[in-house]
């Protein structure tokens, strides 16, 4: 069936052998002699010296993307495995997609590691493919596994999800543009507002799946007392530079259309334009923009684009109800107020993501102090989680209120 490369550990680059899948799939799921070594790591913390020095020198190692001759390298790739390996850090559980031939959880138990059939892959279009494939599975994927080298350490995961019928991938029907679901959500990113373009035709555009939460629930607000709810909230970049630009369009533009499947292609290319002459440093050139909405809707039109949801929030408040900015920050004090774990954080977090600028204005620590009704010196505590986003919410006021 399919083979893949095994090597010694995460600091060989020499190849050990070949393995059939079936007998990787059997390792993950029943372990072997490493497993003492894998629960060893286990022990302690992702990212710490002693878990460092047991991941990298005591497990062995596979490649899912590419068979190599002798030693790992692009110019020793021999031929795809008809495999692309997909990396996905601190999520609990992975969507069901008919694509997935295989998913485990991965060695420090905080992400899972996802197998998906492919033809016609190549280290041309690997990155794309990548990029495709996580769009397609609904899943933030780890920029930094996109590569056709990448290596995964062997795990151990009784509850293995295996299917061997999975639907194939076609690569060779990868556009240029693609959707960078790798993007992870990031505090130094903006939401759009409804003032950044015109309004044509007076359609009412969502740009998050909030009111989905109040269409039977007149409530004021909902609270998520045992997790965070995962909404979908579409953002920009203040600025974005040339090599990222096609990306972050494509997945901004697309969860647009995923919140808005009435909407029009002309409409969406009247936001595209928008947002390119806003956010692009430099514009991308109209053909681009034109393929990227294309691609878009060819996705829509197979039922494969998805609402992503990048985004946790512990309060959401009725969009319907007009509560002023002072009586949500008491209802966010009084709610986080009974909750122990990461409170204070959490009270920040939701006084600036609800932050009214036409009534306050620029966002600083002494009025969150204030509003919070906190001392100046445990917001500046706990400052630092904040202050790029913050930086950026202040730019964009600047921008668009004056």
């Amino acid at each position: 069936m399919y083979k893949v490369t095994r090597y010694r550990n995460a600091e060989s680059s020499s190849v050990l052998g070949l393995s059939e899948i079936e007998e990787v799939f059997k390792i993950i799921k029943d372990g072997d002699s490493a497993i003492k070594h894998i629960e060893h790591a286990r022990t302690f913390e992702k990212g710490s010296k002693d878990y460092d020095e047991v991941r990298k020198l005591l497990i062995p190692t596979f490649r899912f993307n590419f068979l190599f001759n002798d030693r790992v390298s692009n110019k020793n790739i021999i031929a795809p495995t008809g495999l692309i390996y997909i990396d996905v850090d601190q999520v609990d559980e992975i969507p069901a997609s008919d694509f997935i031939f295989a998913k485990w959880k991965s060695l420090s138990l905080t992400g899972y590691c996802v197998l998906v059939k492919v033809d016609n892959l190549s280290i041309n279009n690997f990155s794309d493919s990548y990029i495709k494939i996580s769009t397609l599975l609904n899943i933030y994927s780890d920029k930094c596994a996109r590569k056709a080298t990448q290596q995964t350490i062997q795990s151990y995961d009784p509850d293995i999800y295996i299917n061997y019928n999975s639907k194939t991938f076609n690569c060779l029907e990868i556009e240029k543009v693609s959707s960078p679901i790798k993007l992870k959500k990031r505090k130094e990113c903006l939401t759009t507002n409804e003032t950044f373009f015109n309004v044509e035709n007076q359609i009412k555009v969502r740009y998050n799946n909030i009111n989905d939460y109040f269409k039977n629930n007149d409530s004021a607000y909902i609270v998520f007392n045992e997790e965070k709810e995962s909404l979908c909230i579409p953002f920009i970049p203040l600025k974005v530079k040339k090599g990222r630009r096609n990306s972050v369009l494509f997945i901004y533009l697309s969860q647009i259309v995923a919140l808005n499947l009435q909407i029009s292609k002309a409409y969406i290319k009247v936001l595209a334009n928008s947002v390119n002459d806003n956010a692009m440093s430099p514009k991308l050139p109209d053909n681009e923009l034109n393929r990227l909405i294309n691609s878009i809707f060819k996705l829509k039109e197979s039922n494969d684009l998805k609402m992503f949801y990048n985004k946790k929030r512990r309060i959401l408040f009725n969009p319907n109800n007009k509560i002023s900015f002072k009586d949500k920050m008491k209802i966010v004090n009084k709610v986080l107020s009974g909750m122990a774990k990461e409170r204070t954080t959490e009270k920040i977090y939701e006084c600036i993501e609800e932050w009214d600028f036409e009534s306050n204005g620029k966002i600083t620590q002494k009025k969150i102090a204030s509003l919070l009704q906190l001392s100046i010196s445990t917001v500046k505590r706990y400052w630092c989680n904040f202050k790029s986003f913050v930086n950026y919410l202040n730019n964009d006021f600047k921008i668009n209120y004056r």
